[in-house]
């Protein structure tokens, strides 16, 4: 086989795989990390991708293996959430990966306004900043770090000053000076009949369990950054549930059940 002609068959084996993704936005996604695996064993180089959440990272893994692609991803911190795959050419061993992301600290130096995630996110997208372009953001007292493609950083220095009336300073950082930490959240406590993904929908909402049951089957509920549309799929300690307009929740413990036979639940809401 020719190269072109291998490559086209390949493609036709990865419209296969992309018929099982439901989520256009899931699919897009891998599609778009597909192409730049298929550029790197192409151009013998070295790229990095968008930043992706764990469900996209998993279904990404099957067609990196289909080449001679080697990879990392990156950051590698347990409660990072947001990564992207640092891909290179089977020749090279490792790569640095201070070349493709870099790590910003934003200086709060206002004295009297605390910002929060929501401040840090929202500067970023009034430069015209791609969301795609930045990692998870971390929120300290009196500033918040950030890892970003590498090529967007100088034109975030040189032009996030302030953030609403806060002024505002960023220096760059590697990667591995990054203080991660797990984002800020709340927490919920509730007492369950079930584990079914409506009866928590329903506890985390106030919603009754149509209401719940009718977000589900609408497609605006995702357990680990999948469309869960069944209202019966059983949730489990760890799992992740994102709700639309209503935000991330995390199962971070089941501590026991009542006498009435019901699941006691701490649920993380991350804010």
């Amino acid at each position: 086989l020719t190269y072109n002609v291998y490559m086209e068959k390949n493609m036709k084996d990865f419209e296969k795989y992309y018929d099982f993704i439901k989520d256009d936005e899931t699919k897009n996604s891998v599609k778009k990390i597909a192409d730049k695996i298929l550029y790197v064993n192409k151009n013998f180089t070295s790229a990095v991708t968008e930043f992706t959440n764990p469900y996209v990272a998993e279904l990404s893994l099957p067609i990196i293996n289909n080449y001679t692609v080697n990879f990392e991803l990156f950051p590698s911190f347990e409660h990072c959430e947001r990564k992207v795959f640092i891909l290179y050419p089977d020749y090279l061993k490792s790569i640095d990966k201070d070349e493709f992301i870099t790590g910003l600290r934003i200086y709060n130096r206002s004295k009297f306004k605390e910002l929060k995630h929501g401040d840090y996110l929202g500067a970023l997208m009034s430069l015209g900043i791609d969301r795609n372009k930045t990692g998870d953001i971390y929120v300290y007292d009196d500033y918040a770090d950030i890892v970003v493609h590498s090529d967007i950083s100088d034109y975030i220095l040189y032009n996030l000053d302030k953030i609403g009336h806060n002024k505002t300073e960023a220096e760059k950082i590697k990667v591995d000076d990054v203080s991660f930490k797990e984002q800020e959240h709340t927490i919920l406590n509730i007492t369950t009949s079930s584990m079914r993904i409506d009866s928590i929908v329903k506890h985390i909402t106030c919603k009754s369990r149509e209401a719940a049951s009718n977000m589900i089957r609408s497609g605006n509920v995702k357990v680990n950054w999948r469309i869960e549309e069944k209202n019966a799929s059983e949730i489990k300690e760890k799992d992740m549930i994102s709700i639309s307009r209503y935000g991330r929740y995390k199962i971070s413990g089941i501590s026991g059940i009542t006498k009435s036979g019901k699941y006691k639940v701490e649920i993380r809401h991350y804010i």
